[in-house]
């Protein structure tokens, strides 16, 4: 722990150490004419458009994801799917086959129709 204080008062010491002695060695007008050289060079700029576009294609994509659902009542739907496989099973007649479809509906979980209407 005696090491780790040390490191962080150091880091901090240094810290405020480089920027007084970046302020006092750096004049105003050579902070002023880098800023110019900046402003005036054309591949920088053109690298500033190229983040500033790509930052927006970015913005867009991510505007473009659809939203979180919140009401999982489709995704209840799926449960009332009966499935038909009526292809595979060519040894069965239609009378076997339609009295097993019948026998499938009569087993499914029925939709629950009371809760959506008042009680007497």
């Amino acid at each position: 722990m005696k090491k780790f204080a040390s490191f962080v008062l150091g880091a901090v010491a240094g810290c405020a150490a480089g920027f007084i002695a970046g302020s006092l060695l750096v004049s105003d007008e050579q902070v002023d004419d880098v800023k110019n050289k900046i402003k005036d060079n054309d591949k920088l700029q053109d690298l500033k458009k190229k983040y500033d576009n790509g930052t927006e294609v970015v913005k867009n994509q991510l505007a473009s994801f659809p939203k979180n659902v919140e009401d999982d009542s489709e995704l209840k739907d799926f449960d009332d799917i009966v499935i038909d496989d009526s292809d595979k099973d060519d040894d069965v007649t239609e009378e076997d086959n339609a009295k097993q479809s019948v026998d499938d509906l009569s087993n499914a979980k029925k939709d629950d129709t009371s809760s959506d209407k008042p009680e007497a």
